[in-house]
């Protein structure tokens, strides 16, 4: 699950890069991790973030092992779920992606298939 979801944020970090170079010209890596970090722009992508360090907290045996992929998998469950007309800004912004990116379309799928694995808490 962990791989998946870095390969979904990773993803969703390259196409946020794009959308914000066409507005704001080419950034280095340097500048757009700070743009990322501190931007209120960025902020939609929190709540996948805060899953993928639940993850690496509990590989590091610092969280739950056992507990944490039950909830990380419900969390996503509900984050993923394409809701359009949900009023939070992930939702709003990923569903935009998910719009305009079969790759992401794509990777979404892959993830749902991962979680579906795990089981409910």
């Amino acid at each position: 699950m962990r791989t998946a979801l870095l390969e979904l944020h990773r993803l969703l970090l390259d196409l946020e890069r794009r959308h914000y170079e066409k507005a704001h010209g080419a950034q280095s890596a340097g500048d757009f991790l700070q743009v990322v970090a501190f931007s209120d722009e960025m902020r939609w992508l929190e709540p996948l973030s805060r899953l993928i360090v639940m993850l690496d907290e509990a590989l590091d045996l610092d969280g739950d092992a056992a507990l944490t992929p039950a909830a990380v998998a419900s969390r996503l469950r509900e984050l993923l779920t394409l809701d359009r007309s949900g009023d939070g800004s992930f939702a709003a912004r990923y569903t935009e992606h998910v719009d305009t990116s079969p790759e992401l379309v794509h990777r979404h799928a892959q993830v749902l298939s991962v979680v579906r694995q795990v089981p409910q808490a």
